[in-house]
């Protein structure tokens, strides 16, 4: 099939996914995310994004478990019931951009929290856009009382010309954080600075 890049560089271009782009690619992020039998997925993302085709629909059929799919909308109008569905379904891999977990933290309310059970959440990939270390920090000081782990945050990195998974950390190990300076990143080098000093980077692929 044809998956169209996101276009965050340029004009969107079609990308030829093959059959075998889509095993291989589904292996890889089994593999990482471990998934198993007893896994249950949920996703909120939109199905013409890879993140949502490949990750949201494709890879609970690869690993044959099921999922729950929810509109995106749903989540735009009223951010907080993907933790409720997180909570209901007792899902065990879900995720999506920065975005959506800071949406979540400035909805969230003593009367929200006190239903939560986010104690099944295995997995919560962050993705499609820079993540962001004071979104994870203080996504997991608001919702660690429900039973979020911050082990489970999985910052992942992929683009649709790879079909989908490009690098992520190992399951289970609390994200790493450096920080560098912006300048001499754009120059493609990696120049630590102290924590403050310049921008936060979430390794993916520690």
């Amino acid at each position: 099939f044809l998956q169209y890049t996101s276009g965050s560089t340029g004009t969107p271009k079609g990308v030829i996914v093959t059959h075998q782009n889509v095993l291989h690619n589904s292996a890889i992020i089994y593999h990482a995310f471990g998934h198993h039998n007893n896994s249950q997925g949920l996703i909120w993302l939109p199905l013409f994004h890879d993140m949502g085709l490949i990750g949201g629909v494709i890879q609970p059929l690869y690993g044959q478990f099921p999922v729950t799919l929810m509109s995106p909308i749903s989540l735009v109008q009223k951010p907080f019931r993907w933790l409720e569905a997180v909570s209901e379904y007792r899902a065990t891999t879900s995720g999506g951009p920065n975005f959506a977990y800071d949406l979540v933290c400035r909805t969230a309310t003593p009367e929200k929290l006190e239903k939560l059970d986010l104690s099944s959440w295995d997995v919560a990939f962050s993705g499609a856009e820079p993540v962001r270390w004071d979104t994870l920090k203080r996504f997991a000081e608001i919702f660690g009382p429900c039973g979020f782990k911050p082990q489970a945050f999985y910052p992942c990195y992929g683009m649709a010309e790879t079909t989908l998974f490009i690098s992520g950390g190992h399951k289970h190990l609390t994200p790493k954080v450096i920080w560098v300076d912006p300048v001499a990143l754009e120059q493609n080098q990696v120049m630590k600075k102290e924590p403050g000093e310049a921008e936060e980077a979430v390794r993916a692929s520690s």
